[in-house]
This record gives structure tokens, sequence and C-alpha cells, in this order.
């Protein structure tokens, strides 16, 4: 298939399975992800191609990494290109939904990211949400929260971005599970468009918020100074 093939510097996706391709969200997350606490056992909920983390993988270089995709031709995708990665030896994709997961699991995650397109327009949380999302892609930001707050090791952090517009529900759904807003990113196309996106890291421990902004393009293919900057590992 015609550009199912992603080449970065130090690896390459194949794309050609999965629903949702490689996108501008996902790499924006997998190298603004903080890691100054340098986190040994990592989570990527919703892992897709395997994307995210195969750049902490590369960031990272003495941690082990688990990927939990539900959907089976994204997780067959993600278990190759993680195959064909120089770190296949600390990458382990599970094909299972993040809610039996979190139930099952009895490792504690220094590290939790998930760039989740299919919980966006799930704010209310029921009986009938919570079974259906067991089967398919309807989970709640509930309960991305939920299954977080109980795989989150005491010191670590939760990595995530959405639509802008959800910002305050997720701050206030965060901190019913103990998880409180540290740093964000919010992120615009352009110097005269208004913020789409927002990149947020959450902790256990309440700090004083640190929130930058990211223009990602001058003009029209051409990214910002700072843009490149923070893409500048992964992007040939």
């Amino acid at each position: 298939m015609k550009n199912s093939i992603f080449k970065f510097k130090h690896f390459q996706i194949d794309q050609s399975r999965s629903a949702m391709k490689i996108g501008t969200d996902g790499v924006l997350l997998g190298a603004w992800t903080p890691i100054y606490s340098n986190p040994k056992t990592i989570l990527d909920v919703g892992a897709g191609t395997g994307l995210i983390a195969l750049m902490l993988a590369q960031r990272l270089p003495e941690s082990r990494i688990t990927a939990v995709e539900i959907e089976k031709a994204a997780a067959e995708e993600a278990f190759d290109n993680f195959t064909n990665s120089s770190w296949s030896k600390r990458l382990c994709l599970i094909h299972d939904n993040i809610i039996d997961f979190s139930e099952n699991s009895k490792v504690f995650f220094d590290l939790i990211v998930s760039n989740p397109p299919f919980f966006k327009n799930s704010f209310k949380v029921s009986d009938a949400t919570r079974s259906t999302a067991r089967d398919n892609f309807h989970m709640s930001y509930e309960d991305l929260f939920s299954c977080v707050n109980i795989l989150l090791s005491p010191s670590g952090s939760f990595a995530m971005v959405c639509p802008i517009k959800y910002r305050e529900e997720l701050i206030t759904k965060a901190e019913l599970n103990q998880l409180y807003l540290e740093r964000e990113l919010m992120i615009k196309g352009t110097k005269s468009s208004s913020f789409k996106r927002i990149l947020m890291q959450f902790s256990r421990t309440k700090t004083i918020l640190k929130t930058e902004e990211l223009i990602l393009e001058e003009s029209r293919n051409h990214r910002t100074f700072e843009h490149q900057k923070l893409v500048n590992d992964f992007y040939l």
C-alpha cells in the first residue's frame, strides 16, 4: 500500500493495517512527554501502530515499555513494528482493553501515556458505557483516569493529548482520581490560529502548574524553530 511505511530517523512504522494513522498529535506527545524522573516502567494506553512507545524507547534506553491495544489489526501491526525495531527486547505488546488490563496487572508504572482518539466524546459514565468499553473503542475519560489511578506508581506521571476544549473537564476528572495537572503545552497551527490541542502531564502531587505554548508552522509545511527542535530527534 502506498505510503504505508513511515520512516523516522531510528525506526519505521508500518501503518497499513491500523485505522489510526500517524499524526502530529502522537509525534508531539512522544517527543514532549516529560522524562526528567527517568522512568523505568512505561505504559502506552491505546498504542495504535506503536509510535509513542517506540519514541519513548528511543528517548529512554533503560526503560521497559508495555503497550496495550484493543483493536486486533492495530495490535498485530504494533507488535510487528516493535519486533522490527532496535528495542524489541524492551517492548511488550498486549492485545487487551485497558479496563481488564488494569484489573489484572501486578505492575505499577512510572510513566503512563495515551493518545486516545476513542475517548474524546465520552464524558458520561454508566454501567452500559463501561460494558461497551470492554468490547470496542468507546471508553470514557472517566475510565481512562480510573485505570491510570490504579496503574500509576506513587511517584509516577501520566501524559496525554486531547482537544483543548476538554481541558477544564479533564482537570476535574483527574482530581477525582488523585491526579493533578503539573505541566501543559497548548498547541496551535499558526500564530494567527486558535489553540486546538493540549498536551497534559498529571502527577499525584499538587505543584505550581507550568503552562507553555507551541506554534506548529511559520507558513504552510514549514515548522517553527520550537516545533522543529522538539521533534528533531525523530523526523528525517
